[in-house]
């Protein structure tokens, strides 16, 4: 039987709590910088700057001190989010400081009542994009990529585009790599059970390369996601499994994810679910799960 190391414990609870304490201590001390700044406290008390006057009496970096001053301005004149900054801290209105107007002010503070940080950090980038370049099927433009190569692999590549465009390379190889994948795809199973079977999932990450699939976003995934939703279907089809990020298959399951029908490249987040999806009240079914199951 493993002993139990009581002062490890100890310290660990001691630890924990004056980080807790310290947290919430530097919450308040950011949230006063504005005053502290406007009446130039800092001046009065000998300081050389803002900056040094927070870093010696409140050890906050440069960084939390200009975060602090900008997300504050940007919700002045909105007392909702001010009071979700007081209780929650400056970073959780962060992601809606530079979205919320005093008109949608209440609409983002139920989403950040609501929502993960990380959830609402991709729900605001996807409502931005998709504000810029509007309608799924909009091809967006080119940009351009510079890149450090190993001499014999630049050669290798400038074999394989001849007198081509570069772009037309790459293409090349990433259809070899999608036809070696796409070779040792396994068929799909039907099951009443959830778990995935590990042939289909080592397939999926290995097509996804571990990656969330939603366009724009790239962070290494977190789970594995039935596009058709598993409960309807009760089928483990890998070409409608896919790697997302924790964010994304949050929003996946509030039904703010569009064209989940067809392929990844074409999804987009949304503002509002779509209630006349048929995977609607599955995604409902699953919130309420996940709140029983949170606390």
């Amino acid at each position: 039987m493993k002993k139990i190391d009581t002062r490890s414990v100890e310290l660990h609870v001691q630890f924990s709590e004056c980080g807790k304490n310290a947290k919430e201590w530097a919450r308040r001390c950011m949230l006063l910088l504005p005053d502290i700044d406007r009446y130039k406290v800092w001046r009065k008390k000998g300081f050389g700057s803002l900056y040094e006057y927070a870093a010696k009496i409140a050890g906050l970096s440069r960084n939390q001190v200009d975060e602090s001053l900008r997300i504050l301005r940007k919700i002045e004149d909105k007392p909702v989010l001010q009071e979700i900054a007081r209780d929650k801290g400056i970073w959780a209105v962060k992601p809606v400081a530079t979205v919320a107007t005093k008109d949608t002010e209440q609409e983002w503070a139920d989403r950040v009542n609501s929502m993960s940080r990380h959830e609402i950090e991709v729900f605001v980038k996807g409502v931005r994009t998709e504000s810029i370049r509007p309608g799924a099927e909009i091809q967006p433009e080119k940009v351009s990529v510079t890149m450090s190569l190993d001499p014999q692999v630049l050669d290798q590549l400038k074999k394989l585009k001849g007198s081509g465009e570069w772009e037309d390379a790459i293409k090349k190889l990433l259809n070899l790599r999608k036809g070696k994948i796409e070779n040792k795809k396994p068929n799909p199973v039907q099951s009443e059970s959830r778990h995935i079977p590990k042939p289909i999932e080592r397939f999926v990450k290995c097509r996804d390369n571990y990656r969330c699939v939603v366009p724009d976003c790239g962070r290494k995934f977190s789970e594995l996601h039935h596009a058709d939703g598993f409960s309807r279907v009760k089928c483990h089809d890998p070409d409608r499994i896919f790697c997302l990020c924790s964010g994304h298959h949050d929003l996946a399951h509030r039904g703010l994810i569009a064209n989940e029908a067809k392929k990844p490249g074409l999804w987009r987040v949304r503002k509002e679910a779509d209630q006349a999806n048929n995977r609607y009240g599955v995604d409902q079914l699953v919130q309420k799960w996940r709140k029983v199951t949170t606390f």
